[in-house]
C-alpha cells in the first residue's frame, strides 16, 4: 500500500510540474515564398517585403506580440489569452520605411501580466503619447531582463512541415521548461 502511496505521489508532481511550465514553438516565414527562417540570428529582409509569424502554444497561456519599429514606434500586434493547441498566425506584415531595425517581442507567460496589459491599454488610448509608449518599451525590457535572469530560454528546432513545393522543410522553435519567455526576434532592412 506504500508502495502505491508513494507511486501517486511521484505521478502527481510530475503532473503537477509539467502543468507549471509552458511549451510553445514559433515559426517565422519571410517574404512571398514564406521561406522558413531561423529567430536566433538577426533576420535580413528589404522594405516592401512581409512576413507571417506563426505561434502554437501546447497549452492556454497569456501571448504578447509587440513590435519597435525602425522608426522608433511600438505596434502592438497580440496580446490577450490564447488557447493551446491553436495556432495563432500573425500577418501578413509588411516592412516599411524607413530602413533600419524592427524587433518583434513575443512574451509568452502562464500567467496574465496586468501591468503590460495596463501600459498596453494607455497605449492604445493615446497612442501619439510618447510617454505611454516609453512606458510600455521600458516594461517590456523590464520583462525581457527578468526572465532571461533565469538563464536562456532553452530551445529546439523542431521540424513543422513543408512549403506547398514539397521540396523544403519549415522550421519552428520549440521552448519550453519555463512559465514565461521574453524572445526578440530582430529584422534588418
Amino acid at each position: 500500500m506504500r508502495k502505491l502511496a508513494v507511486l501517486f505521489v511521484l505521478i502527481a508532481t510530475a503532473v503537477c510540474l509539467q502543468a507549471q511550465t509552458l511549451s510553445w514553438d514559433i515559426k517565422f516565414l519571410k517574404g512571398s515564398s514564406r521561406e522558413s527562417v531561423p529567430i536566433n540570428q538577426i533576420i535580413r529582409m528589404e522594405t516592401g517585403q512581409d512576413f507571417l509569424l506563426a505561434i502554437n502554444p501546447a497549452s492556454d497561456c497569456f501571448c504578447y506580440v509587440i513590435c519597435y519599429d525602425s522608426d522608433r514606434q511600438i505596434i502592438v500586434l497580440l496580446a490577450g489569452q490564447v488557447k493551446g493547441g491553436n495556432e495563432i498566425t500573425l500577418g501578413p506584415i509588411h516592412i516599411d520605411p524607413p530602413s533600419g531595425t524592427e524587433t518583434l517581442y513575443v512574451i509568452m507567460s502562464l500567467t496574465r501580466q496586468a501591468k503590460l496589459e495596463d501600459l498596453i491599454q494607455a497605449q492604445k488610448n493615446n497612442p501619439s503619447g510618447r510617454q505611454q509608449a516609453t512606458n510600455l518599451y521600458r516594461e517590456v525590457v523590464s520583462l525581457q531582463n527578468s526572465a532571461s535572469g533565469l538563464g536562456e530560454p532553452a530551445s529546439s528546432f523542431v521540424p513543422s512541415g513543408g512549403t506547398s513545393r514539397g521540396n523544403t522543410q519549415e522550421n519552428a522553435t520549440r521552448f519550453s521548461g519555463k512559465n514565461m519567455y521574453v524572445r526578440a526576434i530582430t529584422i534588418r532592412h
